[in-house]
């Protein structure tokens, strides 16, 4: 679905990494469907590193951990208005 989280960390990780990330469900699911599609290349981890995939707890999301230096994080994540939008609107919310 057009501007779903899920929807831009999925083209996000394509853009980074070049394949599927073998995540289908909601937000709070993808680390987990992740670890179980690519167990070779990813690992469940509770400190963020570059690259990693997070799924927030407690909420249905999803995103991409860019940078960590010090005690900054940098993450691109979609959907911040939490509504399912059209394509035209999609493009503008990343």
């Amino acid at each position: 679905m057009y501007g779903q989280c899920t929807w831009f960390a999925w083209g996000r990780f394509y853009e980074l990494y070049g394949y599927d990330p073998g995540f289908s469900g909601n937000g709070r699911s993808c680390v987990k469907e992740l670890v179980a599609a690519h167990p070779d290349k990813f690992e469940r981890y509770s400190s963020p590193k570059a690259g990693a995939v997070f799924s927030a707890i407690g909420h249905n999301h999803v995103g991409i951990v860019i940078t960590v230096k010090d005690n900054t994080l940098t993450v691109q994540e979609g959907n911040l208005d939490g509504i399912t939008n059209t394509f035209q609107d999609a493009k503008k919310d990343w």
